[in-house]
Formats: C-alpha cells, structure tokens, sequence
C-alpha cells in the first residue's frame, strides 16, 4: 500500500504534461512495481545563473520499460515533464517524452552508462529537445554524470548538461534519489 500511495502522490504531481529535461538516472530502468522518488537543486549558466530545485518520480513499467516525472518547484517558470525509458542492454537506454516550461517541448534522450569501482558509475549519451516556442528551437545536450551508491535503496548523482547549440544552456545539478 505504501508503494502504491507514493506512485499516485508522484503521479498526479506530475501529470499535467509530460518530460525530460536533466536526465537524473543512468542508463538502467527499474523493475516492475518498483518507485524512486529524488530531488535536485540545479543551476543553468546561460549568461545569467537561475536556479531550479527539481523533483523526480519514477515507476518501473515492465522488464527495461520505466516512466520518470520532473517537476521544478523553484525559478521563474514551473517546470513540468515525464518520459518513458527503454533498456536496450545492460549499458544503454532510449528514453522519449515531452515537457512543458513556458513553451511545450518533445524530448529524446539515448544514454550509455560505465561502471567505474562499485557503486560509482559514470553516464554520459545526447539529450534533445523540440521546442515549440513561436520558432522551433532544437536545443541539444551532452549529459555527463556521476551517480554513487550510498547504499542499497540511495544513490547520490551529480550532473551536467553541456548545452551543443546556440540555443539552451548549460546546468549543473546534483542530488539524492530514493529507491522504494
């Protein structure tokens, strides 16, 4: 019941729209009827410095199929997205979904994951979004993260998110996730 009330509290948070925005994970999915629930205080350096406190959900879906949710609760608009991820093998996954922060946005993501010493791993891939902002924007990112197993049910993530175009910014986060 606990894990069931913690998926529907983490999914009416974040149904309004779908995302993907900071990737937060490495490339492995979680199990069926598994959660994770994570927060993430970030900063985009684009000029100016905004900062962002994000808040992720995750349900496992079925065997390599899980959904994620953001939310950003902080800065000058609400941040609010969800995707859906495919393992395709140990080290990599393909994740889809769409966001909405001002201006709706289609996301894409491929991301490959190295095992560094145990419980380090290493994570890096490309990130994209379609953005619908008046003219189509097609920002694109090189994620380059560090997640730490603190211990079974905690990891500690750092990331940053190299922004390849003229369009969007580069971000530097780092937080907690929870698997329940």
């Amino acid at each position: 019941m606990k894990r069931l009330s913690v998926f529907f509290l983490t999914f009416f948070l974040g149904t309004g729209c779908l995302l993907n925005a900071q990737i937060f994970n490495t490339s492995s999915t979680l199990k069926p009827g598994d959660f994770s629930l994570g927060f993430e205080p970030s900063v985009y350096i684009n000029g100016a410095t905004d900062f962002n406190l994000f808040l992720h959900g995750g349900a496992g879906l079925t065997h390599n199929i899980d959904f994620g949710m953001k939310l950003a609760v902080m800065g000058n608009n609400v941040y609010l997205g969800g995707d859906v991820e495919f393992a395709l093998g140990k080290r990599f996954s393909l994740s889809a979904g769409a966001h909405n922060w001002g201006n709706f946005g289609l996301d894409g993501t491929a991301l490959l994951t190295f095992p560094l010493v145990k419980p380090v791993q290493l994570y890096t891939g490309l990130d994209a979004d379609l953005v619908f902002a008046g003219d189509m924007e097609f920002p694109l990112w090189i994620p380059l993260g560090l997640q730490i197993g603190l211990n079974k049910n905690i990891v500690f993530i750092f990331e940053s998110e190299i922004c390849v175009t003229s369009v969007g910014s580069h971000f530097l986060g780092g937080g907690l996730n929870f698997f329940l």
